[in-house]
């Protein structure tokens, strides 16, 4: 066996570190939109008008499609290349934090945070993929998904901070002009560094994939519209009604299919149960009460959106032009 040049050596661990930064910064990208965006809620509500329910629909939708399409994100990239898949999932993120930074109401900018949902869906599952590929060492493996979780959770912590600094001097809109760059930067470096997984044909549960996003829809609906039009109004009660029944079929489906989108059989496992409970739980608290806290202290104390407390606030409220 002949020795391995050191160009050789020195380009391969470059690619991986250039891997690792651009999965690093799809799944960064992604935590960092999840708060960055409940900060500038007061300002989004003074310039494009509309109430607490469009705010949480502004929240709510990226969420839900997010969560309704991450599983089969990852089978899409097992079937069609995890490296084109990871590619267009942060290329739609990019065009829709776009759409979201010129949205002109309310409407637009919803549509435009589904779209990024989308993309977020599509960059979790597939970052992880191509990093895990990038790196066989199971050590180096081990240490490089640390990283990419690390990474991805002081992006989630710091979101408020950088979108509270963003909102003051350059206004709302610029919270989701930030992603441009990030995105083709990684977008870069994931065509010149990243290496494509093998690809499997696993067919989609399209079933199960149209019954989950329902299901999630239209609960959410329910429960934003029940706090606007009361829990008793009849488009609310048929809207838990349907969810009810979307997820019946949703469970149907998911016992029947050959391929699942979300095998059952999973759950049979405490741990694994147990842990789910958990996250789920922790999940709703978090992310409810940065919602919740963001309009409290803005809209009802008059904070500003970057601030370390009341005494040295601004009482705008709204930072720079929205």
């Amino acid at each position: 066996m002949y020795p391995v040049p050191a160009r050789q050596i020195v380009s391969t661990r470059l690619a991986k570190l250039f891997t690792l930064a651009a999965m690093s910064l799809g799944y960064g990208v992604v935590q960092l939109d999840v708060t960055i965006v409940n900060t500038a809620l007061n300002s989004i509500g003074t310039s494009l008008g509309g109430g607490v329910s469009e705010l949480q629909w502004v929240v709510s939708t990226y969420t839900i499609a997010f969560a309704a399409l991450i599983l089969t994100a990852g089978t899409l990239g097992d079937r069609f290349g995890t490296k084109n898949i990871f590619m267009g999932g942060f290329a739609i993120f990019t065009a829709a934090s776009l759409g979201c930074a010129v949205a002109p109401t309310s409407s637009i900018l919803i549509a435009a945070r589904a779209l990024q949902g989308v993309g977020a869906a599509i960059l979790v599952p597939n970052s992880l993929a191509l990093l895990t590929h990038a790196y066989g060492n199971e050590t180096e493996r081990g240490r490089a998904v640390g990283v990419w979780a690390a990474g991805a959770s002081l992006a989630l912590t710091a979101g408020p901070l950088i979108g509270g600094g963003l909102i003051e001097i350059a206004g709302w809109r610029s919270i989701f002009l930030v992603n441009l760059p990030i995105g083709l930067g990684a977008l870069w470096l994931t065509w010149r560094y990243a290496t494509d997984t093998t690809r499997t044909q696993h067919p989609l549960d399209l079933p199960g994939q149209a019954a989950a996003i329902g299901m999630l829809g239209v609960l959410a609906g329910a429960i934003i519209e029940g706090g606007r039009l009361g829990w008793t109004n009849a488009w609310v009660v048929a809207g838990f009604g349907a969810f009810v029944m979307l997820a019946a079929l949703f469970l149907v489906q998911e016992r029947r299919a050959p391929y699942p989108m979300l095998p059952l059989s999973l759950f049979a496992h405490r741990m694994f149960a147990l842990t789910s409970l958990v996250g789920l739980l922790v999940n709703i608290a978090f992310y409810g009460l940065i919602f919740v806290f963001s309009l409290y202290f803005q809209q009802i104390n008059h904070w500003s959106s970057f601030c370390d407390g009341p005494g040295l606030c601004s009482d705008d409220g709204g930072g720079a032009a929205g």
